[in-house]
């Protein structure tokens, strides 16, 4: 089957818009459906410095390359936002990949670990919780957040980017039904 834009091979069949895609036809277009919203919903403003929420995994790595991406053709500067949650082993590899995935796109990388901002790791958090009701995810989150919040601040950003996407969201609908 031949790509809808150009002769390519289709490697991505877009099930809502039944449009079929190349590998380089897909990407062109995800840059600029993220283009097209930003521009909708004012998200950034001319010479902002964008923070992304960059942790390793697909989904922010994909945003940062999407970003970067855009801010060629436009005018805003992105810097990278990792959060480092002090659970040993966990977090290593991803760092690592961060860490060369920024050096590779030029983009300024900050890491911030929990342990420097509230004096504490995420396990060690957890061992001194007094209810174990309240799940490791909602604390990791709140942690989280304010990390975010604070390396945004520490870095001079304008707007945070993360790359949640839908299963995300339904995930934590699903998790505070049940909760």
């Amino acid at each position: 089957m031949k790509c809808d834009r150009c002769e390519n091979t289709v490697v991505y069949s877009r099930k809502y818009s039944g449009e079929n895609f190349c590998s380089d036809c897909f990407s062109k277009s995800i840059i600029h459906k993220t283009t097209k919203t930003i521009s909708k919903y004012n998200m950034i403003e001319s010479g902002d410095i964008v923070g992304v929420a960059v942790s390793g995994g697909k989904d922010s790595l994909s945003l940062l390359q999407v970003m970067k991406k855009i801010s060629l053709n436009h005018n805003f500067k992105l810097k990278a936002i990792t959060v480092d949650e002090g659970i040993p082993g966990y977090r290593d590899e991803a760092l690592k990949i961060v860490e060369e995935f920024c050096k590779k796109l030029d983009v300024e990388h900050k890491v911030y670990p929990y342990s420097s901002l509230f004096g504490t790791t995420l396990e060690q958090t957890l061992e001194l919780r007094d209810n174990e009701k309240i799940s490791s995810c909602s604390i990791c989150g709140i942690l989280r957040r304010r990390a975010i919040d604070y390396g945004a601040t520490d870095l001079g950003v304008d707007v945070i980017a993360t790359g949640h996407n839908l299963d995300d969201m339904l995930q934590t609908f699903i998790i505070n039904i049940i909760y």
